[in-house]
């Protein structure tokens, strides 16, 4: 199995005594540690691909049954009745419902999974085309990214996208627990300390 213990971190941390331990990919741990990124610390995984496909083409073989048979009972009605208007409704609901559940499978397949690990020294992004290390100084910003209700305004923060110097950039989704967000909350004081601008 291509996976190992990482030597422990600050207490608490996964792997710390006391702490959960956490087991990351080889490829992870030697990529860290080439690049002296010290302990680890925390991980923050975005839905793998498994459950987008179960979650979006589940819902989407659930609806559209659900729209054929509203259908066909809708077209035993009579044409001007209200029951009629009420049944096609809903089958524009379950419609709509297919139609995001088939874009958020397919959406979770072309992505496939991401994963984020935090170490002392920086940031490991993994994604379907590989491994990505960047270091707090080498981070050009952090930047809040936003739900846009409508053109020119700001919603709720869905997360933060981290932009290096080299012009790459990979976005860390928000997972509130009690109002705060532990994992954005190392993000944020390891960029302090290092004095990087914050959006």
């Amino acid at each position: 199995m291509d996976n190992t213990q990482y030597p422990p971190g600050p207490p608490g941390a996964p792997g710390a005594a006391g702490g959960p331990v956490m087991a990351i990919p080889n490829a992870v741990g030697r990529l860290a540690a080439q690049r002296n990124f010290g302990p680890f610390l925390d991980i923050r995984r975005e839905v793998p691909v498994s459950e987008a496909l179960i979650k979006g083409w589940g819902t989407a073989g659930v609806s559209f049954g659900l729209m054929i048979l509203v259908s066909w009972i809708a077209s035993d009605t009579g044409v001007f009745s209200l029951a009629r208007s009420i049944l096609r409704f809903f089958a524009l609901i379950f419609f709509f419902m297919f139609v995001w559940g088939l874009v958020y499978g397919i959406r979770g397949l072309v992505v496939g999974s991401r994963v984020h690990y935090l170490f002392s020294g920086g940031l490991v992004h993994s994604r379907r085309s590989g491994l990505r290390a960047v270091a707090w100084p080498e981070v050009a910003v952090l930047k809040s990214v936003y739900n846009r209700r409508q053109q020119g305004s700001e919603g709720k923060v869905l997360g933060y996208r981290v932009e290096s110097r080299d012009g790459s950039s990979f976005t860390i989704p928000l997972a509130l627990v009690n109002g705060r967000d532990a994992f954005i909350d190392q993000v944020v004081g390891n960029l302090r300390a290092h004095n990087r601008p914050i959006q």
